[in-house]
């Protein structure tokens, strides 16, 4: 915790690498949406973009080495250097957030509760959520399980629909990003065409290429939805709601390159 004048500010740790350009987009999100008129004003953020940790999906289905000692590694460098919320921009990763949280004292902000919270306060009419993301999403119930738990209708792409997604999280990770917006758009509209009334990018690279100004239905950003509540931890009762807002469509605006529209 930081102290600036009378101020007192959370400091946050960002988990990252995983992958590294999602991790520098939410820091990019942090200081977009943090109101600030100078570089003191903004939150103290420490990151560590680790992109050496074992591939977090090979390690359970390939038995491959445990990415878990690394990531308490980094959880407990993070506590030692003061921060006091961890943050770990990457879905998957989530599966471990049971085995590093036992070794430190601060908490994560959870991608998953908070797109939850996120979803019953700013669309309280809505019940079905498509979930836009890959086979090892559809797998581990990473959304679905608060999501079930708040009695919301989840809908999955169909099979066909989840390889492309895996695929295309794979072409950005190689830099082409072109191809992966149209798998990403296709897979989008079957749901809300199978009757999704909300859609989740439930893989931090899906929002590097397709975000809200791109399609015509409500699109959830989860990074975007965390760095919100990164802003508002941090800052506390200073964080102003009415600017936080306003911010918040900025970047929506600047993220897009180019108006695409699911027809």
């Amino acid at each position: 915790m930081f102290t600036f004048g009378n101020k007192m500010v959370k400091t946050i740790g960002i988990l990252g690498g995983m992958g590294p350009e999602a991790t520098n987009q939410l820091s990019f999100l942090i200081t977009s949406l943090t109101p600030a008129s100078k570089d003191q004003d903004h939150i103290p953020v420490i990151t560590w973009n680790n992109s050496k940790i074992p591939h977090r999906i090979d390690a359970i289905f390939k038995n491959t080495k445990s990415p878990v000692p690394e990531m308490v590694r980094m959880a407990q460098g993070l506590e030692f250097l003061g921060c006091d919320y961890l943050v770990m921009p990457c879905n998957t990763a989530h599966l471990y957030l049971k085995d590093i949280q036992p070794n430190i004292r601060i908490p994560f902000i959870n991608f998953m509760e908070e797109v939850t919270r996120y979803i019953k306060e700013q669309f309280p009419k809505v019940r079905r959520i498509g979930l836009l993301g890959t086979n090892m999403t559809a797998k581990m119930k990473l959304y679905e399980t608060p999501l079930l738990r708040e009695d919301f209708v989840v809908l999955m792409p169909s099979e066909e629909k989840i390889e492309d997604v895996t695929k295309a999280i794979y072409e950005i990770k190689s830099g082409r990003k072109d191809r992966a917006r149209i798998l990403f758009k296709q897979a989008a509209k079957e749901l809300i065409d199978n009757g999704a009334e909300v859609v989740i990018s439930g893989c931090t690279e899906i929002p590097l290429v397709l975000n809200q100004e791109n399609v015509n239905f409500p699109l959830i950003d989860p990074s975007l939805v965390v760095a919100k509540r990164v802003v508002e931890l941090s800052l506390g009762e200073q964080a102003n709601t009415e600017l936080l807002s306003v911010a918040t469509q900025e970047v929506i605006s600047v993220q897009s390159s180019a108006n695409f529209s699911v027809k």
